[in-house]
């Protein structure tokens, strides 16, 4: 053995990266507790719902579905990461829920269009994803959910697809996940908490996009300091798929949805990336937090990821997924 390369690596940055890892699998213990949290809360508040008088009225009335699902999102994720969080953020000292003005209004709201971008890009290439998982043999499908008709039923439904999800769902990533994860590197940081958002969706028609928007989303939420960017990108981005279903119920004649929904992604992308430019121009020299840590990333990702709570969520979400996977 040559003891030169065995003593390489000075003793206090060895005891520094094993400090280091032992506070990231922390962090990566509880985020996977988060995520079986937020699985069986899901499912048991659900069967609650099935169960009871009103378990008809959930498939047959898209309001009531609606309504259903904004307490579903509210109750099976903010419980599980709102403790993960207080947890994560008393071990590590850290700001979790960083809900506080971005260091500039300008850059924020000009990070919106670069975020939006960023998620039509990430539609597009999930799109990609699932034409050749086709060509494979398998059929990816994802959960649906009935729009209603009525002008009240379209708020609501509105309510719970756009603003509940923007809210919850960057409360819990960009919050709980992200946050604590900064202080080893905001680029380690960003593509954990993505990997955690993009996994928590289930299936590989959302998963794939949600890691794209979500490395999009982080690296907003870092440039401007503030969670709340995330929440207006994550807004956007479901606003419009929202109306984008709500075109496509109210357009029967096809020739003339194909002519709306081209005119509206064309101005979509010339806004997208107006707005992007004028982000750059605006972040001048404001840049990702560096690692500055001892540990290299691939240690940092293995220290996340393995762990016996998220290996089991990575395993319950395996079964979810196989779910919406057919061959044939």
């Amino acid at each position: 053995m040559d003891l030169n390369n065995y003593y390489a690596v000075p003793p206090e940055n060895y005891l520094q990266g094993e400090k280091e890892k032992k506070e990231i699998k922390y962090i990566g213990r509880v985020a996977g507790c988060c995520i079986l949290g937020y699985i069986l809360l899901q499912n048991l508040l659900f069967t609650l719902v099935y169960i009871s008088p009103f378990g008809s009225l959930y498939y047959s009335d898209p309001t009531f579905e609606s309504v259903v699902n904004i307490f579903l999102s509210i109750f099976s994720m903010l419980i599980p990461f709102g403790i993960g969080g207080y947890l994560i953020g008393k071990r590590t000292k850290t700001n979790v829920f960083n809900f506080e003005k971005p260091v500039s209004t300008p850059l924020m709201l000009s990070a919106v269009p670069l975020g939006f971008f960023i998620c039509l890009i990430g539609n597009y290439i999930t799109s990609l994803f699932v034409y050749a998982m086709e060509d494979m043999g398998f059929t990816l499908t994802a959960p649906e959910y009935s729009v209603p008709s009525d002008t009240v039923g379209r708020i609501v439904y509105a309510f719970a697809i756009a603003v509940v999800p923007a809210l919850v769902e960057e409360f819990a990533i960009r919050g709980a996940i992200l946050q604590p994860l900064r202080k080893y590197g905001d680029k380690f940081a960003i593509i954990a908490s993505a990997f955690v958002f993009a996994i928590l969706h289930g299936n590989l028609i959302q998963a794939p996009f949600a890691l794209i928007a979500g490395i999009g989303i982080g690296y907003a939420v870092c440039i401007t300091g503030s969670i709340w960017t995330g929440v207006l990108i994550h807004f956007c981005n479901n606003l419009y798929s929202v109306l984008t279903e709500f075109m496509i119920e109210d357009i029967a004649n096809e020739a003339v949805l194909e002519e709306v929904y081209t005119t509206v992604m064309v101005t979509l992308y010339i806004v997208s990336v107006l707005g992007s430019i004028l982000f750059v121009v605006l972040k001048g020299r404001r840049k990702l937090i560096p690692s500055f840590t001892a540990l290299p990333a691939k240690r940092k990702a293995l220290a996340f990821v393995i762990t016996v709570p998220m290996i089991i969520a990575l395993i319950f979400i395996f079964k979810i997924t196989k779910e919406f996977v057919s061959f044939g």
